[in-house]
């Protein structure tokens, strides 16, 4: 028997790098590829009507019954494709954008109901590299976009994905996916494999590059086993961290807030300078702050337990109001930390191991992969086979 197709949106606001890790995926994986944007210039080619990425904008905001019919007969067309053709189908679509003031919808509800996702998946990325990408995007690139507009539409993007999945009952699973991670996190959040979501927190502030480096390497050493989360490829922390290490600077010194920013934003494929202004940066900041706490929630929320690793003696703010919010959700937290913990570190921790290697060899040895879960060892079930 043919199993039933399995329909994944992915989504992202423009800027985000959403299609191409999709096309870098496609190197790797198998799957029916839908770009709405190309089915809605196909439907409008039949109308006689020349959509290109030059005036589609445009044209959702002059010709909006007629956009919107190209739109459903997109929909439309894409549906019967997935009835037609097996296997897993992803359809990559931006669920919000603003154009010259008005706001549009990439899907509507009766839309998503057509599409009955089996997941939604949200790639995003740093306002500061999405505000270069829509630079130097001829659909965008005529307009000059603030980092707030940037962070608002993410923000938008992000509730639209939720409100959406409770349309349905039960709701399809609906992701984060940082764009640093690559299209390596992004397959494994689709194809899982049996593996279990793991949040793996840790101190970001005040850390270096090295010892970042060092936690992210210990994240991939469980990635046969887990589907691992890793809050520091949400590159939005870099842009607060410098800034709020630069304002502190001054407060020091006695000297006025800065008006400019510098600092070097560095990713897996280097290291760029940015120079930010710092009015437009402090009409942000709040917004992103309180995104990336939002953010870390969700994808604690998405994930079977949640991993510390704390190799520093002094007790991260940050680390133990995740410990704090997974255990309130009822999860397991497992610790890695080498010194002798609070009473408050030790009560939010489920266990807590003095040895690095003796938390990676309990987490491997208890993964679903190698047939027993963790939470099977305190209710005394049998492993599991599968």
């Amino acid at each position: 028997m043919t199993p039933e197709p399995r329909v994944i949106i992915c989504t992202g606001s423009p800027g985000n790098g959403r299609d191409d890790l999709l096309y870098q995926m496609r190197e790797h994986a198998t799957f029916n590829y839908h770009h709405l944007f190309e089915y809605i210039v196909n439907e409008a080619r039949f109308d006689d009507t020349n959509l290109t990425k030059l005036n589609i904008l445009d044209f959702y905001d002059s010709s909006p019954q007629r956009m919107q019919t190209y739109h459903k007969a997109a929909i439309h067309k894409i549906t019967q494709e997935i009835d037609r053709r097996p296997g897993d189908h992803i359809i990559s679509t931006p669920l919000h954008f603003e154009w010259k003031g008005n706001r549009f919808q990439g899907l509507y509800e009766d839309e998503i109901q057509a599409l009955k996702p089996d997941a939604i998946i949200i790639i995003f990325d740093d306002i500061l590299r999405v505000r270069d990408r829509l630079s130097h995007d001829a659909q965008w690139q005529g307009h000059t976009f603030t980092l707030g507009e940037i962070a608002n539409w993410r923000r938008e993007e992000i509730s639209l994905a939720y409100n959406h999945a409770k349309l349905f009952t039960p709701r399809p699973e609906v992701q984060l996916v940082a764009y640093e991670n690559g299209p390596e996190l992004l397959q494994d959040v689709i194809w899982s494999h049996g593996r279990e979501k793991v949040y793996l927190s840790h101190p970001i502030t005040g850390e270096n590059e090295v010892m970042l480096n060092n936690i992210h390497e210990f994240g991939k050493t469980l990635s046969e086993y887990y589907v691992v989360f890793d809050p520091y490829m949400i590159k939005d922390w870099n842009t607060v961290e410098a800034w709020r290490r630069t304002v502190n600077a001054a407060i020091v010194a006695g000297e006025p807030r800065p008006n400019k920013l510098n600092f070097t934003m560095e990713y897996k494929t280097g290291a760029i300078r940015e120079e930010i202004d710092a009015l437009e940066l402090e009409a942000s900041i709040k917004n992103l702050r309180f995104q990336i706490i939002d953010t870390d929630y969700k994808l604690i929320e998405n994930s079977a337990m949640v991993v510390v690793y704390h190799p520093r003696a002094a007790i991260s703010a940050g680390v133990m109001c995740e410990m704090v919010y997974a255990k309130a959700l009822g999860k397991m937290v497992y610790v890695y930390y080498p010194y002798e913990p609070s009473p408050f570190f030790e009560w939010y921790a489920t266990r807590i191991f003095s040895e690095e290697d003796e938390l990676r060899d309990f987490l491997i040895k208890n993964s679903k992969v190698t047939g027993q879960t963790p939470l099977d060892i305190y209710t005394g079930n049998a492993p599991r086979n599968s």
